[in-house]
């Protein structure tokens, strides 16, 4: 295919018609024209979640990967017959208080669920009064009817040597798989820990694009 386009910068009007512009080694030139989740998030289609502002204390359920029905910090169901693939685009977890357990936090999944358990989180679109979520969430609450979760990687790595304290740094780890995880209908998505640690309280929260299946 012959791509013709002109190299260098330059300025034009609305409604011109140009070519296409070229690097000096013959590459096209893109550039977004709004942020990079603009489209999904106008559209109706992101959503966010999350526990509690205050965070949650880690139990032993919540250790990866987690039992079948258990517990979890949080966790992102695509209901089975939903329609829709959950694309996730952001997770974060912060540490808020206690002695964290050794080791990292992981993602953990599970197939072909059909869960019976209600709902504790609410999912918001990211379009101010934008449409309902077709995804649930859960915090610190029975997966009732749930299958066992597998690991799947690693979000984070802890690095404290023992209780935290207002100075330490790193609380905060911020995960943007681009949409490299995608929970299909009747999938789970859970953020677990690797260790229970003692009185240990976080807060996380999970954002994702709901596409076609």
């Amino acid at each position: 295919m012959l791509i013709e386009g002109q190299v260098g910068p330059r300025t034009v009007g609305d409604g011109s018609i140009t070519e296409l512009r070229q690097t000096r080694f013959g590459a096209v030139v893109g550039q977004n024209s709004r942020s990079k989740n603009y489209e999904a998030v106008v559209r109706g289609r992101v959503f966010t979640a999350s526990t509690a502002t205050a965070g949650t204390t880690i139990v032993a359920a919540n250790a990866a990967p987690p039992a079948a029905a258990g517990a979890t910090i949080l966790t992102l169901y695509n209901p089975l017959g939903s329609g829709i693939n959950a694309v996730l685009l952001r997770a974060l977890v912060g540490n808020v208080s206690g002695t964290p357990g050794v080791g990292g936090f992981q993602y953990c999944v599970s197939f072909n669920n059909k869960l019976t358990a209600t709902p504790n989180s609410t999912a918001r679109c990211n379009l101010l009064c934008g449409a309902s979520s077709q995804c649930q969430v859960f915090t610190q609450t029975a997966l009732t009817a749930g299958l066992v979760h597998v690991n799947l990687r690693a979000i984070g790595v802890q690095t404290f040597a023992g209780a935290l304290a207002a100075t330490a740094t790193n609380l905060v780890f911020i995960d943007q798989p681009e949409g490299d995880i995608v929970v299909p209908p009747g999938g789970l998505l859970t953020i677990a820990n690797a260790a229970t640690g003692t009185t240990h309280v976080v807060y996380a929260s999970f954002t994702w694009e709901e596409t076609s299946a």
